[in-house]
């Protein structure tokens, strides 16, 4: 883990090969036998999208390691907040978990904000519009117009 002192191209070079390493893990993930494979539509299977996704994120994550070893001067880093870090994670694992327990509706407007909290947005009110505005939209994007079901929860 980056600690104070380290530059912010050593930090580059850390987070950009981490991200990559769990990115490929999960793209080599999407080739299991576990998912269906089947055409959806026409040549287009349930993993196309994630696959899509993930092989973005290898070549953003790489380019960002990459940057981190080309770059010759950079700034030293501030030591980390770990009560921040410890607040996202835990918003990021509460939110989860009421995702399961109470669905999609109830559970993502209250992580989004939450999740704002712990980074530090400092504006509530419109952290709270947004995070109803951007789970209202989800919702009927992938819930009516693309017809995909969102998660209800187990209480309801």
């Amino acid at each position: 883990m980056p600690r104070q002192g380290w530059s912010s191209a050593q930090a580059d070079i850390f987070y950009g090969i981490a991200i990559l390493a769990a990115a490929a893990a999960m793209l080599a993930h999407t080739f299991s036998d576990i998912y269906d494979t089947g055409p959806l539509f026409g040549d287009v299977s349930t993993v196309f999208v994630p696959r899509i996704l993930l092989i973005a994120i290898c070549v953003l994550a790489a380019s960002l390691a990459i940057k981190g070893a080309l770059a010759r001067e950079s700034e030293s880093l501030e030591a980390m907040n770990w009560q921040r870090i410890a607040f996202t994670f835990a918003a990021a694992s509460a939110t989860t978990a009421g995702v399961w327990y109470f669905g999609y509706q109830i559970a993502m407007p209250v992580g989004i904000f939450l999740t704002g909290l712990a980074i530090g947005y400092p504006n509530r009110l419109i952290l709270a519009i947004a995070s109803i505005a951007a789970t209202a939209t989800v919702w009927v994007t992938l819930g009516y117009l693309a017809r995909v079901s969102l998660p209800e929860g187990q209480f309801f």
